[in-house]
């Protein structure tokens, strides 16, 4: 079965997280059939959010926007943009090529995609421009990243030690006003930019308490370096 193995390595590292809250880990079969509902209204119907969301004029001004594996993540980015947010995403390549190029193309909004790659040595230059760089930031990184950082980079998630992605911290580094948000499709806050791994790790970790089936990061090889 499709990544079983990945999901039942996933569910045995972080069984003790949920056995503190008290709450149920999810079934590989509900998980997998809310990824593919999720994915289906990413490519068909592109459903939009019931309630409007005021930060979203705050965010015009630029920042960092952190969000995860959870809900439907790919609408989600569609929707920043759509709404006319300077936004261009981190993603990773994924295989095979024809499936990456069509993915691509899903995500361009008005002729213009919002994941096209940004050199890190340029990263500082779109944020000094307003722009709003997104990461689905619940994603393993294996590379060790530079000393000066390396703290910001790890921490606890589910109970388990993670690497997070450096760029965030890399963008902190140099421009430590830069505003931080994290959310999904249904919700967006400013959280602090000191530890601010901490704090995207707390609101997701709240968030899959409630729902843990609508997290598709059970999927991917998340824990572990």
């Amino acid at each position: 079965m499709w990544k079983h193995s990945v999901f039942a390595k996933n569910l045995r590292l972080t069984k003790p997280f949920f056995e503190k809250a008290g709450v149920k880990q999810p079934e590989y079969g509900e998980v997998l059939r809310n990824l593919l509902c999720d994915a289906f209204d990413f490519v068909f119907r592109h459903p939009r959010p019931s309630n409007p969301l005021p930060i979203l004029e705050e965010m015009r001004k630029g920042g960092i926007i952190l969000t995860a594996h959870y809900g439907n993540h790919e609408l989600f980015g569609f929707k920043l943009a759509e709404s006319g947010l300077p936004l261009n995403a981190s993603v990773q390549e994924q295989k095979p090529k024809f499936f990456d190029m069509w993915l691509q193309k899903k995500r361009t909004v008005n002729g213009k995609c919002f994941t096209e790659k940004i050199k890190p040595e340029h990263l500082i230059d779109f944020i000094d421009k307003g722009g709003l760089f997104g990461l689905i930031a619940d994603q393993n990184v294996k590379k060790p990243p530079p000393h000066s950082i390396r703290e910001k980079c790890e921490g606890s998630f589910l109970g388990v030690k993670v690497r997070c992605n450096p760029l965030p911290a890399f963008i902190l580094e140099h421009r430590p006003q830069t505003p931080v948000f994290c959310g999904y499709l249904g919700q967006i806050k400013r959280i602090p930019s000191e530890n601010f791994y901490v704090h995207y790790h707390s609101w997701l970790e709240n968030l899959i308490l409630e729902n843990p089936a609508r997290w598709y990061g059970w999927f991917h090889r998340r824990f572990g370096f």
